[in-house]
């Protein structure tokens, strides 16, 4: 992906999706990027949303579950997606920062039937994920987890932006850490040191080289469908197969098999049986 004339170039060479938000402002000169979650459903509903006349809030770029990325700003425009925030001496990040927008519940809450979203959708217990926030060490609450399409996506436009705007890792910072008393979003199922990892070790190609792995298990290793054996396995890879770590994790992490590209089948596996090429 790159940045062209202020819109993302997907991989395919055509634009992305470009659904104008009904709010933004004025010029900006980008220095960070600002990751948060949309505590929504759908990206496509959030983008519908965003480009009513009804929303207080606007984002440069909506990413699904999926990995489907929607443009709604352009990235020399400012977008409504910080409100009252400082970093680094500068306040109202709104004016200096491109904002990307997650689909993901975020905090969920929990129930005798499991745990649901703030609007009572279910969520599965496969797609939870009990941490703390940084900000609250001391409770563990649920939160719906990221899926591996959904980061790696994200990497993508967040090297393209560094690319386009001469910016290190150092400049993707979340929601959290510039409103910390007001936002907690994208919170602690998003691995931050992990993102800005997999960011920093994109090569020229695009992949993430250093994170080539082969598998090392002489039955073989399953990749499941989440990370822990008591997922279900989703295939098996027989030993010597390439991977690639999409997700970064310890000790599971989520894999792609190196099959016609990255599109062979993907799971979580144990890093123990995964060594570095």
């Amino acid at each position: 992906m790159r940045i062209d004339t202020h819109r993302l170039i997907g991989n395919d060479g055509a634009p992305v999706t470009f659904l104008k938000a009904a709010h933004s402002g004025g010029q900006i000169i980008p220095r960070f990027v600002v990751i948060h979650y949309t505590a929504g459903g759908s990206a496509e509903a959030t983008a519908r949303y965003f480009a009513s006349d009804a929303a207080r809030a606007s984002a440069h770029f909506i990413i699904s579950r999926d990995g489907a990325v929607i443009q709604q700003v352009p990235t020399d425009s400012a977008a409504w997606h910080a409100g009252k925030s400082s970093w680094q001496g500068l306040s109202g990040l709104n004016a200096h920062s491109i904002g990307i927008e997650l689909a993901n519940w975020g905090k969920l809450s929990r129930s005798p039937g499991g745990y649901a979203s703030h609007t009572g959708t279910p969520v599965p217990a496969s797609r939870v994920v009990l941490a703390a926030h940084r900000n609250a060490p001391d409770r563990e609450e649920a939160w719906e987890r990221f899926d591996a399409p959904q980061l790696a996506a994200a990497a993508e436009v967040a090297t393209a932006l560094l690319t386009a705007y001469g910016l290190t890792e150092d400049a993707i910072i979340g929601h959290d850490d510039i409103a910390p008393g007001r936002k907690i979003d994208p919170g602690p199922a998003f691995d931050m040191r992990a993102f800005r990892g997999a960011v920093a070790g994109r090569g020229e190609d695009g992949e993430l080289a250093q994170d080539i792995r082969v598998v090392t298990a002489p039955a073989g290793l399953n990749l499941r469908t989440g990370p822990g054996i008591d997922f279900a396995p989703v295939a098996l890879m027989p030993d010597g197969m390439r991977v690639r770590v999409v997700a970064p994790g310890a000790p599971w992490a989520f894999v792609a098999a190196r099959e016609h590209g990255y599109d062979g089948p993907s799971g979580y596996a144990h890093t123990a049986w995964l060594r570095v090429i």
